[in-house]
């Protein structure tokens, strides 16, 4: 079983690649002073090198302890190469501390292009599904804006994977303002995304959803019929309100009663 000792912060190497890339000086404070009250309670992970001993797990609680003053903490050491230590990595960041979706993307994509591992291979050491893992390396790779917008959180996740549909970078692009600008949903991007497709293949819509909105290159706003009074309203004026199918049934059949009442009270 291997023991903890205590390390000095000097003696200690940080990786070449770090998968929390973007941790914020305000998060480190916070842990450091968790240490300052109660010190370093996981033990880091290191392994030995050649220059020393390497972080594997800890980077953050590293650069915490620097900032709370420490002078050593207490560290595992293990016998590991360069793509065990990575392996390790991915299930420390994976799947106990959440990286979040770019810093997966770009966790996958650096295990396959340094040690030649498949998404199954990925995948089967994330525990992700082999798609889950596709998909993250995709939306590194494919498109900077993209990810940069994913990382900021101007756009989701769930709406970038519907967006890495669209092959087209300038329409891609021209959705992804619309999702960033105007707020649309993942159903309504998701019905753009359709049409656009569509339109490549020349098959004519069979979807009622994609016929309720205005699309088109030449539009600058997309509009979307309103299901009470028929009439088009920019995405940006759309109020989305959840029902369950129940009461959402009741209203429609309640708004057509009305339409009914009043359209019998019009002169001919």
């Amino acid at each position: 079983m291997s023991k903890i000792k205590y390390v000095n912060l000097g003696d200690l190497n940080l990786p070449v690649f770090q998968a929390h890339r973007n941790t914020t000086p305000e998060q480190i404070k916070e842990i450091s002073e968790s240490i300052k009250s109660i010190g370093v309670i996981e033990p880091l992970i290191v392994r030995d090198t050649d220059d020393g001993l390497e972080i594997v797990a800890g980077c953050v609680r590293y650069h915490a302890a620097i900032l709370a003053g420490l002078k050593a903490v207490p560290c595992i050491t293990m016998n590991l190469d360069p793509r065990d230590a990575e392996v390790l990595k991915l299930h420390e960041n994976v799947k106990r501390i959440q990286l979040d979706h770019v810093d997966q993307g770009h966790t996958f994509l650096m295990m396959m292009e340094t040690f030649e591992m498949t998404e199954k291979d990925i995948a089967e050491c994330s525990g992700k599904s082999i798609s889950y893992v596709s998909q993250h390396i995709s939306l590194v790779r494919l498109d900077n804006e993209l990810t940069a917008a994913v990382k900021e959180g101007s756009i989701s996740f769930s709406q970038a994977r519907e967006l890495m549909r669209v092959d087209n970078h300038s329409e891609r692009q021209r959705l992804m303002r619309y999702c960033q600008d105007d707020g649309a949903t993942i159903q309504v991007l998701q019905s753009w995304v359709q049409d656009h497709l569509r339109s490549i293949d020349n098959i004519p819509s069979t979807d009622p959803i994609s016929r309720e909105y205005t699309y088109g290159q030449e539009s600058s706003k997309i509009s979307y019929i309103c299901e009470a009074c028929d009439k088009p309203i920019e995405i940006s004026q759309m109020r989305q309100v959840i029902y369950c199918p129940v009461c959402h049934k009741s209203i429609k059949d309640a708004i057509s009663d009305e339409k009914n009442r009043l359209s019998s009270k019009t002169p001919e």
